[in-house]
């Protein structure tokens, strides 16, 4: 009874301590505050009796210990490991304990701690990551014999590693010895590193990006037997060295062809890959050289150990140089959407015009898409294929359409603003000026168009393509305060950065790949197509292939974006088709209009407000004159399409 009062008194007690602290960190605050004494002879009888015990129990005493002194505070480890050595130092059995511990280091499996402890395990960056992310759910067992995952499960932090660093050098060199490994050990990680350098080294992607593609001239070729002589005579290190410097040599001469042509980031991250284990290897072979620096050793596997679960570094160092890339080939393409002399304000000035009259086109197409069928994947579709159709056409006229320039346009600024050789001031202006001329040019097309496709209308089917208050609805809806214009005009910034990173991502996989020397070259396909279309073949992709991979991009975003959501909001009955009044789907213009106004709006200004809604304004105005000038009723007036 006494118990069960207890118990319901505990479980009442208020909790006061954070709710996201775990119990690790828990255990730990309390231990940073009142740090539980070690009692040193018992520890230390405990450590003689180590070797009669399972390898299991041995491992657990070792991970306990070790977590005794991570769990301390910083400021009082060195006191504490100081005293144990003391208490090591005058136990009459110094040297057995001692000896107990080195055979404990000794184990076959510390070859992985100096070999593998903060290096990828994996060879390409995808399998990397999910490696990584995968070690922080799955558990481990921490005591199965294996010291490489004794160590890692210690969790490991930055800080550990600058406590290491700043050890005294007594105390660093007492247990310098017990951690130092044999020389077994050291020849058998440096060969299980030169092999997994050699591995990447003279993979057909590195040898594809160098000088020489002979395999048997690779620094790499007899890197696995160099490195097993040095390890075997420490007086020979000087052939390590030169070795070394001939791998970086070649190294560096992929990094600067990755530079010209493309990059990649699986090559970026065995690149990086390659360069640490050489330096891995630098540093186990010190360890055999009089003035070798135990401590930096010890550091640098603290320190990867820390580091070794950490996705965003990984991430970070090898998409930074695909990012810088995708960046510099957008801004190439960019450079063709700016003009520098009057001849090319011309030339653009009128493409602005027909990109314009093609956008007109564009915009009746998706009305007529929109009234006539009902299904929503079907309309996402078609009015996808509609915009991919439009823009592969001006992209082929070399047609600019105003929406799409910043995209490109904002990757050539950048450009020139990091480059100190370019003057970012007349590269801003001269996009200000181009970007102000495509969009009247846009206006002037569309508005012409509107009013072209208005007419024929009238005279082909006796009445106006729009309603009145088709029109009326679709002046309203581009007003910025009273619709959702501004949010799908943020949207529409996003599909366009979305499709500026196709572009350079297709320029960049272009460039990588030698495709277009490929296409060119390439003795069968000269001989199916002819010489002549290879090289015009080879031309299109080198200069055309990315800007249409990004109009395509572009054109499904924005064709299929708002009627996914559409198809999500609204159900069956809910359609124009379902109305209470009956009237169809196809009649139901103006549900029709409701339905796609996020498409209308998403093209942007110029394909809506300027195709579509010069077209309604025009009605708005024709509304305001007296009745007897009003378009005419005709009794027999032949059906249109959208009113069938």
């Amino acid at each position: 009874m006494g118990r069960a009062t207890v118990g319901r008194a505990r479980a009442h007690q208020p909790n006061l301590l954070p709710r996201h602290l775990s119990r690790y960190d828990l255990r730990r605050r309390a231990s940073q505050t009142f740090p539980a004494p070690m009692p040193v002879p018992l520890q230390l009888d405990q450590v003689l009796a180590l070797p009669l015990c399972t390898p299991r129990a041995r491992a657990t005493w070792v991970y306990n210990a070790l977590r005794y002194f991570l769990d301390l505070p910083v400021e009082s480890r060195v006191e504490r490991l100081t005293e144990f050595t003391t208490a090591i130092d005058a136990h009459p059995r110094r040297e057995e304990i001692r000896g107990i511990f080195r055979d404990f280091w000794s184990h076959h499996s510390y070859v992985r701690v100096i070999s593998e402890a903060g290096l990828p395990d994996e060879v390409f960056l995808l399998r990397e990551l999910f490696a990584r992310a995968f070690r922080h759910f799955l558990p481990v067992d921490e005591v199965q014999g294996d010291l490489y995952v004794l160590m890692d499960s210690l969790d490991f932090k930055e800080d550990d590693a600058r406590w290491l660093a700043s050890l005294p050098a007594p105390l660093l060199d007492w247990w310098a010895e017990i951690f130092r490994p044999r020389s077994s050990s050291i020849l058998a990680s440096c060969k299980i590193l030169a092999v997994r350098a050699t591995n990447i080294g003279l993979s057909r992607d590195f040898l594809a990006h160098s000088d020489d593609a002979d395999i048997t001239k690779s620094a790499f070729f007899t890197l696995p037997a160099l490195v097993e002589h040095v390890a075997q005579n420490p007086a020979d290190f000087s052939q390590w060295e030169a070795r070394r410097d001939a791998c970086e040599s070649e190294l560096r001469e992929t990094t600067r062809l990755l530079e010209e042509k493309g990059s990649s980031a699986s090559l970026v991250f065995r690149l990086r890959l390659v360069r640490l284990l050489l330096w891995r290897i630098q540093l186990i072979l010190n360890l055999q050289r009089p003035e070798s620096d135990s401590q930096k050793f010890a550091v640098t596997v603290v320190h990867g150990f820390a580091a070794q679960r950490k996705i965003h570094s990984v991430f970070n160092a090898s998409t930074h140089r695909l990012a810088r890339s995708v960046v510099e080939k957008t801004g190439r393409v960019g450079m063709h959407y700016i003009a520098g002399n009057m001849s090319q304000w011309r030339v653009m000035g009128w493409g602005a015009i027909v990109a314009g009259i093609i956008t007109g086109f564009t915009a009746l197409v998706k009305y007529s898409i929109s009234a006539h069928i009902q299904a929503p994947l079907i309309v996402a579709l078609g009015l996808s294929l509609n915009y991919a159709v439009s823009f592969l056409l001006m992209q082929a006229g070399g047609f600019l359409l105003a929406s799409k320039m910043p995209a490109a346009t904002a990757a050539t600024l950048v450009d020139a603003m990091e480059d100190p050789e370019k003057d970012h001031m007349a590269s801003l202006q001269a996009i200000s000026q181009t970007q102000t001329l495509v969009t009247i040019g846009n206006l002037i097309g569309a508005t012409l168009a509107s009013i072209a496709i208005d007419r024929m209308w009238n005279v082909l089917f006796h009445h106006s393509f729009l309603t009145l208050a088709e029109a009326e609805h679709g002046v309203h809806m581009l007003f910025p305060l009273q619709s959702m214009t501004i949010p799908f005009a943020i949207v529409t910034g996003i599909f366009l950065w979305l499709s500026s990173l196709a572009t350079g991502w297709t320029a960049n996989y272009v460039a990588l790949s030698g495709l277009a020397p490929a296409i060119s070259n390439s003795l069968r396909l000269r001989r199916k197509i002819g010489a002549s279309h290879a090289d015009t073949l080879a031309h299109w992709v080198s200069h055309n292939a990315p800007g249409s991979i990004g109009y395509i991009v572009l054109g499904f975003l924005l064709g299929s974006a708002p009627h996914c959501r559409g198809t999500l909001r609204h159900s069956p009955r809910s359609s124009p088709r379902h109305s209470r009044h009956g009237q169809s789907g196809i009649r139901s213009r103006r549900a029709v209009a409701e339905r796609h106004a996020a498409g209308s709006r998403g093209v942007s200004l110029v394909a809506r407000g300027s195709a579509c809604g010069s077209t309604q304004y025009l009605y708005v105005v024709r509304a305001k004159l007296p009745v007897s000038r009003a378009r005419p009723r005709h009794p027999r007036r032949k059906s249109s399409p959208l009113r069938s």
